[in-house]
């Protein structure tokens, strides 16, 4: 009667970060509303990147009136106005990059230049801007990267290449994970092993040399993205909104 399943490993390929909730893993697995509220709270315990994380908040079952309330007291966390501690962020990328990734490797998500590079800049966009701004508060990277560009906080040009850049960057890890059929293991392989021409293939590259330049030039557009500034409210952007620019909560 099993003839018709497909076999899988017992971990490693979907799996949750309960280490994302407040206190970690010291923490209750579920907080009240208040416990959280209070938490996440200027002056509360949370620290910067777990501020950033909560950008990506989103209700997906339960009570509908629960969930609003949950994202409003987000709201008021994330999106308070204060500013944004790129001291922090840089400090917290270099302890992945070296910590997380054996000396010598390139790995997709926590080198520099890898996935979070682009999801903490778009994240840390919003932030400066969402308290006056709120269109761009949207927990999906493409869709944030979108709305900052409709109210002139992103140039088009720039706003194209994160965009194609966030795209490639998840699919080759998606694709990874395929290959190593472990969801942890995000390392490039060397550009010379078979590993990374079956990578190629399944990219739907040409060569391995055509995927070796597009990992190169993506990867080092990503890792650049610190050194331009936050974008900032100005007038325009004020004018804009009174305008006609959409806003939602």
């Amino acid at each position: 009667m099993f003839d018709d399943t497909l076999s899988g490993r017992r971990e490693g390929i979907f799996e949750i970060d309960m280490r994302l909730r407040p206190h970690g893993r010291a923490g209750p697995s579920a907080s009240s509303l208040a416990a959280f509220a209070h938490y996440y709270r200027d002056g509360g315990e949370a620290q910067h990147y777990e501020r950033m994380a909560l950008v990506k908040l989103r209700p997906v079952a339960g009570d509908d009136a629960l969930g609003r309330r949950l994202v409003d007291a987000r709201d008021a966390f994330v999106y308070s106005g204060a500013p944004v501690d790129i001291e922090n962020i840089a400090h917290l990328r270099h302890r992945q990059a070296t910590e997380l990734v054996p000396r010598g490797m390139l790995n997709a998500k926590y080198s520099h230049g890898g996935l979070v590079d682009v999801e903490y800049y778009v994240q840390a966009c919003q932030m400066s801007v969402g308290h006056a701004s709120p269109n761009v508060r949207a927990p999906n990277t493409l869709d944030a990267v979108a709305r900052l560009r409709e109210v002139g906080h992103l140039d088009s040009a720039f706003a194209d290449s994160a965009h194609e850049t966030y795209v490639f960057l998840r699919r080759l890890i998606d694709a990874l994970r395929v290959v190593r059929g472990n969801a942890k293991d995000l390392t490039i392989p060397p550009v010379e092993s078979p590993e990374f021409t079956y990578l190629g293939r399944r990219l739907q590259f040409e060569s391995p040399e055509q995927l070796r330049r597009i990992v190169h030039d993506r990867m080092a557009f990503a890792a650049q993205l610190w050194q331009r500034r936050l974008p900032s409210v100005t007038a325009t952007t004020a004018g804009h909104r009174a305008s006609g620019g959409r806003e939602t909560g």
